[in-house]
């Protein structure tokens, strides 16, 4: 793990607690609440389902969002379907992934590129990221239930102390 890894995940981390509160009060009117982020030591917490959102271009990584089947069931209701599905389930953790990671995009410029979501159900053994990059983690409270976003960024500048 790096220096840059940390700091450019720091500067994104009041990026995207603003894109989640934004996104459950915008969906469902209920505020939802982020805890304090960590840094991830030891295994992460997956819940049932899971999207992951590559990140290239200035910044390099991805961004995970894990949420258990209650509360995608919960926030599928907001939108209207009253009778979620596996299928429904997976489309709503990859909106929500893809949602924060783009509203995130906005704030932190064309050099925050990010690809299209891959969804995960179960609790697969283990996330990582890229090589060498520690992992932010972001708890959140949404109507007494608790999901997370994970984020594995690290900056894409090129080392020039090389070429001094």
């Amino acid at each position: 793990m790096n220096a840059e890894s940390i700091d450019v995940r720091e500067a994104a981390l009041p990026v995207f607690v603003r894109a989640i509160t934004h996104y459950f009060s915008h969906l469902s009117r209920a505020v939802a609440a982020t805890e304090a982020p960590y840094l991830l030591e030891g295994p992460p917490e997956i819940s049932d389902f899971t999207a992951v959102i590559g990140v290239s271009g200035d910044v390099q990584g991805c961004v995970y969002y894990t949420a258990p089947r209650a509360m995608l069931d919960r926030l599928l209701n907001f939108i209207g379907e009253p009778k979620p599905t596996d299928q429904l389930r997976c489309d709503m953790v990859g909106e929500v992934a893809n949602t924060l990671s783009g509203n995130a995009r906005r704030q932190l410029g064309p050099g925050f590129m990010i690809s299209v979501p891959t969804v995960l159900q179960g609790k697969p053994t283990r996330l990582t990221g890229p090589k060498g990059t520690a992992c932010f983690v972001i708890p959140i409270l949404w109507q007494e239930m608790r999901s997370l976003l994970m984020l594995y960024l690290a900056d894409n500048a090129p080392d020039t102390t090389d070429l001094l």
